[in-house]
């Protein structure tokens, strides 16, 4: 399924006739509303997503048929090659039918822009077979490496991977020598060439499926590798001129929170709907909830909430577009700034759900109660790592004094 416009289809002379017509790019929103679409569609098998820990095929199938797993895709390859504004808004819009099916279209939309850093031999192989092709990966180094003629021999354990049963590569985070010293990055691989252990029991986001992936004496080009530091420094718009910069790891981060604003946003219209649709109060000073004053307080700082969120996640996607779009990687503390925005907009997202089951009550526990899906859902997604608020604190708290930071391609 091509999504996106091919330069190969353009005639190099005037006077050369178009043999295959020229698909339009899909604009920001046609994709947000391709979304808004799907959301009830996965929502539909989103208790089998849960139940057995993994995608459903009939959501998987949806997703991929209406492109979305495709946002990262460089368009020369039939994707949409979205900003990540447009990621956050579809990701969004997915978490209020599915938190899972939307995490891992966030992670996917990641993973490409992952891959299409590396040289167009590469990115041919993964995409001119099967444009519609999922990526995902493990950015945290684990396992072991040898460097060997050509390339790297890879061995070990890489946890918890959402979206490795659907996957056809799989981004690994390394570690090698590089003239001496440790280089962080990424090794691209076959998901066919991996080995799948069943390790993801948790609370919440159990659809993600994030099992562990495990390589034995697996071999991966030198040109299947790219260092963090060279994302950071562009090495994408140098290989690729007229495609717009990664600004790492932002770029990645943010969709992830724009699953957080969708589960929030859900967690709202759910309770919203039952509320005014009278639901009685177990309170003796009124005879429905609505009524009660602290509920209807409840529910405005929730709703702010999820508005502060939303507002925060977008101005650190637009600003990101608008850097990437000019090729230049944003200061220092514009990034520790806008990671702020992104952790911040996550912990607000949670704090809503939090408030709207204090007004929903008990019942909302009841394991087929989706209001209780969604506050383990947030739970577990809000303390991802890269989205912790706590280290985005200390960052942008260490950058705004002045204070010194240890070396890393990373923020």
């Amino acid at each position: 399924m091509t999504h996106g416009t091919s330069q190969d289809h353009l005639p190099e002379r005037a006077d050369e006739t178009v043999t295959e017509a020229v698909t339009e790019p899909v604009t920001e929103a046609q994709l947000v509303q391709v979304a808004r679409e799907m959301a009830p569609v996965v929502a539909a098998h989103a208790e089998q997503t849960e139940q057995q820990r993994s995608l459903a095929e009939p959501s998987a199938k949806a997703l991929r048929d209406a492109g979305l797993f495709t946002l990262g895709t460089p368009r020369r390859y039939g994707g949409h090659g979205a900003g990540v504004r447009t990621a956050v808004d579809v990701c969004a819009e997915l978490a209020a039918g599915c938190a899972s099916s939307s995490w891992l279209v966030g992670i996917a939309y990641g993973a490409a822009l992952f891959a299409a850093q590396l040289p167009d031999a590469v990115r041919a192989l993964v995409w001119e077979s099967d444009p519609d092709a999922l990526l995902c990966g493990a950015a945290n180094p684990s396992g072991s490496v040898t460097a060997v003629p050509g390339g790297l021999e890879l061995d070990g354990r890489w946890p918890w991977i959402s979206g490795i049963d659907h996957a056809a590569w799989v981004l690994l985070g390394i570690v090698r020598e590089d003239r001496g010293r440790p280089e962080r990055g990424l090794a691209l691989v076959p998901a066919s060439e991996l080995t799948v252990a069943d390790t993801w029991h948790m609370a919440g986001m159990r659809g993600t499926g994030s099992r562990t992936a495990l390589a034995h004496q697996l071999f991966v080009p030198d040109e299947r590798f790219v260092s963090f530091a060279e994302i950071a420094d562009g090495i994408g718009i140098h290989r690729h001129p007229g495609e717009a910069r990664v600004v790492f790891p932002l770029s990645i981060n943010l969709p992830l929170v724009g699953t957080g604003v969708g589960i929030a946003r859900g967690a709202l219209e759910l309770v919203v709907r039952d509320l005014a649709g009278g639901k009685r109060s177990v309170s003796p000073l009124h005879s429905h909830t609505a009524e009660a004053a602290p509920h209807q307080m409840n529910v405005a700082q929730a709703a702010t909430l999820i508005d502060t969120a939303r507002l925060h996640v977008r101005r650190a996607a637009d600003e990101i577009d608008v850097a990437a779009r000019e090729g230049r990687r944003p200061d220092l503390e514009t990034r520790a700034r806008l990671r702020m925005d992104g952790s911040h907009a996550m912990r607000c997202a949670r704090e809503a759900v939090s408030l709207l089951l204090d007004t929903a009550g008990a019942s909302s526990f009841s394991d087929t109660s989706p209001l209780q899906r969604a506050w383990r859902d947030i739970g577990t997604a809000s303390r991802h790592a890269a989205l912790s608020v706590e280290t985005s604190r200390e960052l942008y708290g260490r950058v705004l004094l002045g204070r010194p930071l240890p070396h890393t391609d990373v923020v």
